[in-house]
């Protein structure tokens, strides 16, 4: 092997290790990959009532969204899964209930978002229902997302 094709096989070598690191360095570990959900709820009567919800950054924001202006708001709640000190596992609501309408007004062109907090690596999830005048109606939960 000439010497200048050992240059090119080095060159060649330290690309392809450099393009491998960053590929790895960037892409998303499991647990950024877990990190968001999505919630719905909807009306069995009505193919366009209804309300969604979104959990991203890690557990730090909650956003939902209204689809319609009919009397029904949409709420959600994050939830923790926590280790009870008698040994069984249950979901703990934290933080904020967030609330998003068609009917009013809110902060993030056409959604409300709201700010959360969940520990890094807990398991959490979202429950998300419908409200109107204190009645609470078609409620929802999100898979399993971890922060």
């Amino acid at each position: 092997m000439s010497i200048r094709s050992s240059k090119l096989l080095v060159r060649a070598c330290t690309a392809l290790a450099a393009a491998l690191l960053a590929g790895f360095a960037l892409a998303p570990s499991a647990a950024q990959a877990a990190s968001s959900g999505v919630a719905f709820w909807k009306n069995p009567d009505s193919i366009y009532n209804g309300g969604r919800a979104e959990s991203s950054s890690s557990g730090e924001n909650l956003a939902l969204l209204d689809f319609r202006a009919d009397g029904w708001g949409t709420r959600a709640q994050l939830q923790v899964r926590t280790l009870d000190p008698a040994g069984y596992w249950y979901w703990k609501n934290t933080g904020p209930v967030c609330f998003d309408d068609t009917n009013t007004s809110n902060s993030a062109g056409g959604m409300t978002v709201c700010d959360s907090n969940v520990a890094e690596g807990a398991t959490y999830r979202i429950h998300i229902w419908a409200s109107s005048g204190g009645t609470y109606k078609w409620h929802d939960y999100s898979g399993d997302i971890t922060a």
